[in-house]
């Protein structure tokens, strides 16, 4: 269960409160907008953003690729989240930044985007372990690189992702690994990356195909290089998930997700890499490892009328 609190900024006042769009607004028409998801922990350490410059900056990256104008920069995306988050007064949350536009203007060209910031409360503990998942390989590709830019975290690519999450429901699955449309090699799933382990060794899809590069998998690299587990960046067939002794997603909003069947084939039940990347991941982001302090973002106290809320609001 979800429940949201919602802080808005924008860079000029706004006739519009909140996070309603116009129904004429170009990002509400044609998905131009684009997006992150930000984790926030109640570490040990107190609240903490989890590598909030890794996602501001990919933030700005994809209002580049699109070519999205705006007025922000990294500081000033850095001050209003670390505002709004404070104000809503929550320790553990998921938090989205959304460049979008509030034009009620119809037409596909982009112009004058504005910065929203919604914090949504999971009343998941941060330390639960995530249930497996059963996976398909779907027969929605990825977008092409060729008529988009896939680097982009982007709101309208995410159709894509709804009808592959869709059918692989539909079929009884959770998700859905997407191909690259050019190489028919593994991308990515619907909303998070992919990893494999063979005889000890961690692979994850290259960024070549089609592939969005997430912060949480870049995380676990960082990660498994600490632990001494050998790592890869490479081409990956479909064949290959089949022949892995283990194989996880990882994301934001889930962490890193073990998957106990592909298609028709079942896992076997133990995954000794993937333990050990979820209790680096978990020691990560409660501060409870070793020091990174580019990793983790403390959140300014509240206000004496905002206490902090561990829970739902």
């Amino acid at each position: 269960m979800v429940t949201t609190r919602t802080s808005v900024a924008t860079a000029t006042d706004s006739p519009w409160q909140g996070r309603e769009l116009p129904f004429g607004s170009n990002s509400m028409q044609h998905g131009t907008a684009v997006f992150e998801g930000i984790r926030l922990y109640a570490a040990d350490s107190g609240p903490r953003l989890f590598r909030l410059d890794a996602h501001l900056e990919r933030l700005l990256a994809s209002a580049a690729l699109l070519g999205l104008p705006h007025d922000y920069d990294l500081a000033s995306l850095r001050r209003l989240v670390l505002e709004a988050v404070a104000a809503s007064g929550l320790e553990n949350a998921y938090v989205r930044p959304v460049l979008h536009t509030r034009e009620p203007r119809l037409g596909v060209n982009l112009s004058a985007f504005h910065f929203t910031l919604s914090t949504e409360i999971w009343d998941l503990p941060p330390d639960a372990p995530p249930a497996p998942v059963r996976v398909t390989v779907s027969p929605w590709c990825r977008p092409s690189r060729s008529t988009f830019p896939v680097r982009a975290k982007a709101t309208g690519t995410y159709v894509v992702s709804a009808l592959a999450r869709t059918r692989a429901a539909a079929d009884g699955f959770d998700d859905a690994v997407q191909l690259d449309p050019h190489s028919g090699r593994v991308a990515e799933s619907t909303i998070a990356n992919v990893f494999l382990v063979r005889r000890g060794r961690l692979v994850t899809p290259w960024l070549e195909d089609s592939v969005l590069a997430g912060i949480t998998r870049d995380t676990v690299l960082t990660l498994a290089r600490d632990l001494g587990v050998e790592t890869a960046e490479a081409p990956v067939e479909p064949g290959e998930l089949l022949a892995a002794d283990e194989v996880f997603l990882t994301g934001t909003a889930s962490g890193l997700v073990p998957v106990a069947a592909l298609d028709t084939r079942a896992l076997a039940p133990r995954r000794p890499v993937w333990e050990a990347l979820s209790r680096a991941y978990r020691d990560a982001v409660l501060d409870r490892g070793p020091r990174r302090p580019s990793w983790l973002t403390p959140v300014p106290d509240p206000t004496p009328s905002t206490p902090r809320l561990r829970g739902a609001s």
